[in-house]
């Protein structure tokens, strides 16, 4: 091969990587794309997955944390002496009005902090911060810390992508059943007979269109994050047909791995990216039903998309690689004979 058509070769892989790029450009527009993007990648398209199952019957792939909790979450969590208190239902609200604690200034709420969980418990504590994501995961790891089941629901706006809402939902050994709790909301629903539902009631009733479902706050000292039970109801409802559950609970096991904390201070994008390469981040599973076939639909597109992208990419680059290689090596070799 001569110098020139090796050259001709490289700037051909070169384009090829520049086009594939460029075709996922629409979906850099903003953040939200960004994790539909993710999403996409995580997503498991299973046909029929349950929802139903208990913590003594927890799906084989479902990842659950295996790694002890931090010293300092066991420490906080000794220190709000939930050994005291009745059951584990009890403690999840003790564990949540701790989080909310100080939570007063209208203009920090919602404020995302998406750092790791030392940094993110600080500020929520000491300056009232964090969004949905933030309380989720900080709330699991004091829940874990205190031996309590906990698993963890979202739903989207717009089509399985960044705009939406997660929530928690904690096992109840008394009664036998998963509980809702809102933490970044500050509130729980509540059944005819004032008794806590879990999260999947709780949408059913908002599919029916119910709007009164009466609610409690978990910290009623703090700010809620809706005026009333119908507020919380129509919020609810703009995903009804975009919900998904993150397929583990091992926020410590994330929280910890290489990648994630080599990555996690340059970009929160290259962070969840390198914790999916390492094999960290929980997957999604969908609720699946008619009216979000077809939105789920597009999300496979889309992984193959991204799959068949990356693949390009890689492949081009490796060629791209020798033939830069052999260019050099080929000139290097016409110097010497001159």
């Amino acid at each position: 091969m001569t110098q020139r058509s090796r050259l001709r070769a490289l700037l051909f892989c070169l384009l090829v990587v520049a086009a594939a790029a460029l075709s996922l450009l629409p979906h850099f527009k903003d953040s939200a794309e960004l994790v539909r993007m993710r999403n996409a990648l995580l997503m498991d398209f299973v046909d029929t997955p349950s929802f139903d199952w208990k913590p003594q019957a927890t799906p084989a792939d479902f990842v659950l944390e295996r790694a002890a909790p931090s010293p300092q979450f066991s420490a906080r969590v000794q220190a709000l002496g939930l050994e005291r208190l009745p059951g584990d239902w009890e403690r999840a609200v003790a564990i949540g009005r701790h989080l909310l604690q100080n939570r007063a200034n209208q203009a920090t709420m919602g404020q995302a902090i998406q750092s790791d969980l030392e940094q993110t418990y600080a500020l929520i504590l000491g300056e009232g911060k964090g969004y949905c994501a933030d309380f989720s995961d900080v709330f699991d790891a004091m829940a874990l810390a205190a031996g309590l089941k906990v698993r963890t629901w979202a739903f989207s706006f717009e089509g399985f992508g960044g705009r939406g809402h997660i929530f928690n939902e904690v096992w109840d050994e008394r009664r036998g059943r998963w509980l809702m709790i809102d933490v970044a909301n500050n509130f729980f629903p509540l059944d005819e007979a004032g008794q806590p539902m879990s999260g999947l009631e709780f949408r059913e009733r908002v599919r029916l269109g119910a709007d009164d479902t009466a609610t409690r706050p978990v910290e009623p000292r703090a700010l809620q994050g809706f005026a009333d039970p119908a507020a919380a109801a129509r919020y609810y409802r703009r995903g009804l047909h975009q919900w998904y559950m993150w397929w583990g609970n091992a926020v410590y096991t994330y929280d910890d791995a290489l990648l994630v904390r080599l990555l996690g201070p340059l970009s929160r994008s290259l962070e969840q990216l390198g914790a999916i390469a390492q094999g960290v981040h929980p997957r999604i599973r969908v609720l699946a039903e008619p009216d979000n076939r077809g939105m789920v639909e597009k999300m496979r597109v889309l992984r193959m998309h991204l799959l068949a992208v990356l693949g390009v990419s890689v492949a081009a680059c490796l060629a791209a690689a020798v033939l830069g290689l052999g260019y050099v090596r080929a000139a290097r070799a016409a110097a010497r004979r001159r």
